[in-house]
Formats: structure tokens, C-alpha cells, sequence
């Protein structure tokens, strides 16, 4: 079953470097760990550790369309989620869709309403084709 193994903290204020983020920058204050039900090639479910200080900005929600933004920030349940996305992705080691399919499942374990996960879920798939076809993304 997957699930959040450990869950971290966030702060807006770096003190290795003395300075405050920008609004959307967030550090993590320890560990998230998350094993998840997808597996590899081989069987394996995935145990993903994101490390501690680790940059995010929680949710990278487009502007358009107005309100959107904010009916899906509202409580903010998908922020944990969105953190093990952003790794993922930057980690460049799982393919995007795992990432995404990782993203639904995780906003799932954290009680993000379905209507909300998956329009989340959809916007980040959408982004992902189209980085696929660009060549950014495999």
C-alpha cells in the first residue's frame, strides 16, 4: 500500500544561507519519504527519499484561467504531493508519467478532494505531453 513513510516541514527562511525566499520558494526541513504502489521493470515498488533542504516552490499552478489558482490552492492537502513531483521531475531518473501517476496517487493518500487531484493530476499530464513532443521530458 503506498504511503508517506515520513513527511517534512517547510520553511521560507535559509539559515545555511541567512536569507529569506522569494514567495514561491520553500525549503523542505527534513526527509519525505514515499513508497509508493507503482513498481519498475523489475517488480520493485518504489521508495522515493527526498532530502532534506530540498528547493520547491509547493505547486507550479498557472495563472490562467483566473480563479483557478486559487480553488486549488485552497487548503493546500497537495503540497506534500506536488514536493515528490517537483523531485521526481527534476531527478530526470523516473519517466514523467510515473512521476505524474505518482503525483495522483500520493494527493489520494493526503485527502485531496477526486475533482481537485484530478484536474491537478490532468494539468500536469497535459504539461508533460507536452514536453515529451518538445523533447524535454522522456
Amino acid at each position: 500500500m503506498a504511503k508517506f513513510l515520513q513527511v517534512p516541514t517547510f520553511d521560507i527562511y535559509d539559515e545555511e544561507l541567512d536569507q529569506w525566499a522569494r514567495a514561491d520558494q520553500w525549503w523542505t526541513e527534513g526527509e519525505l519519504v514515499y513508497q509508493s504502489d507503482l513498481s519498475d521493470e523489475n517488480d520493485e515498488l518504489y521508495l522515493i527519499t527526498v532530502p532534506s533542504r530540498f528547493e520547491t516552490d509547493l505547486a507550479s499552478i498557472p495563472k490562467f484561467p483566473p480563479g483557478l489558482r486559487t480553488v486549488l490552492i485552497r487548503n493546500g492537502h497537495h503540497r506534500i504531493a506536488a514536493v515528490l513531483h517537483d523531485y521526481l521531475c527534476r531527478l530526470k531518473t523516473f519517466p514523467r508519467r510515473t512521476a505524474d501517476k505518482m503525483f495522483l496517487e500520493a494527493m489520494h493518500l493526503r485527502g485531496v478532494k477526486k475533482v481537485k487531484r484530478y484536474l491537478m493530476y490532468f494539468a500536469v499530464a497535459i504539461n508533460t505531453h507536452r514536453l515529451i513532443i518538445l523533447g524535454k521530458a522522456k
